[in-house]
């Protein structure tokens, strides 16, 4: 049994501005302290962390940067690491780096490890620059035109400068502990290669979320994501507003789906698989926002039910400032 209910729109607004940080995650327990087991659910940390461009600071073992053809990457981590890379590192100090990226879109790794030997992989994307879209075409694959004049002047919104170049052996390719690139591809037609964006501070929030609904008693070892980046042809192709956060990059349409019958689990344990289970995941994540040690993740929240083509599911992004919409 599937219930649709009417969607209602709520906003509430909070400008965060801090860098994001993947760290400090039990400073406040989760709403049932008795379900922190976390049994099984490894959250892919190390027992350092790097910050990537000072904009972005992360201790999992895996983990993605994006940047354009030439420009310097800067590495920075608070005790002494060894950096390694094929070619284009500069290593400045026992806890600096820098590393250039070539002239030519494509795949690197640059690996750093700590003095115990634990190690983080950096899988640096160079990207495709976005002034080789033609006609809104992008080497054969269609992109569409993005607004010029970003939403509310943010710079969230402004176009991406460049696209991750994504042939098929690059899908499966993990960007984070618990989801791979080709999770985070658009659904639209085209050949073997596909483009796409996927903003490094989603990954962290999906991460640090994933974890929180570990903790709560939810277990799990990934979301489904249903959508996450869309060209801007194909997002006005499914009727979406321009300004979407997944033409960007920056969003994720997830559900929990363990037994992996390809809908939302039961949740609320009531039985029945409806909207009130992505109310359910839509409200432990509202209340985990509010935490004061989560302050760097704000951003929209969405709660959707089924329809035809999909089950529950809800909407969460990285805007910056708290957006809520769709209450059940």
């Amino acid at each position: 049994m599937k219930m649709i209910k009417l969607a209602t729109l709520g906003l509430a607004l909070t400008v965060s501005t801090l860098p994001a940080r993947a760290s400090d995650l039990a400073a406040t327990a989760p709403p049932d302290p008795a379900a922190r087991e976390t049994a099984g659910f490894d959250a892919g940390r190390v027992g350092f962390s790097v910050r990537i461009n000072n904009e972005i600071e992360a201790d999992y073992r895996t983990f993605a940067t994006l940047v354009m053809p030439g420009d310097l990457v800067s590495l920075s981590s608070a005790e002494a690491v060894t950096y390694s890379a094929e070619y284009g590192l500069d290593t400045l100090s026992p806890t600096e780096a820098s590393w250039r990226a070539p002239d030519t879109p494509g795949h690197h790794v640059i690996e750093i490890r700590n003095s115990s030997g634990e190690l983080i992989r950096l899988n640096a994307f160079v990207l495709r620059p976005a002034t080789e879209i033609e006609a809104g075409v992008l080497q054969g694959y269609a992109i569409g035109q993005y607004p010029q004049e970003p939403y509310r002047g943010h710079d969230a919104y402004l176009p991406p400068a460049g696209f991750i170049e994504v042939p098929p052996e690059l899908h499966d390719l993990p960007i984070s502990p618990h989801f791979t690139l080709g999770q985070f591809l658009c659904k639209q037609e085209g050949g073997p290669v596909r483009y796409a964006v996927v903003r490094e501070r989603l990954l962290l929030k999906l991460e640090r979320l994933l974890e929180e609904v570990n903790a709560h008693g939810w277990r799990t070892d990934g979301f489904v994501v249903m959508s996450g980046y869309r060209t801007p042809v194909y997002n006005a192709g499914i009727g979406n507003g321009r300004y979407s956060r997944h033409v960007y990059g920056g969003a994720a349409d997830i559900y929990i789906d363990e037994d992996g019958d390809g809908i939302m689990d039961d949740l609320n344990r009531d039985g029945v698989i409806d909207r009130q289970d992505a109310a359910a995941l839509y409200d432990f994540i509202d209340r985990t926002l509010a935490r004061p040690d989560w302050t760097d993740f704000h951003g929209g929240l969405g709660e959707y039910g089924s329809t035809s083509a999909h089950g529950p599911f809800v909407h969460v992004d990285e805007r910056g400032w708290n957006a809520r919409w769709g209450r059940s």
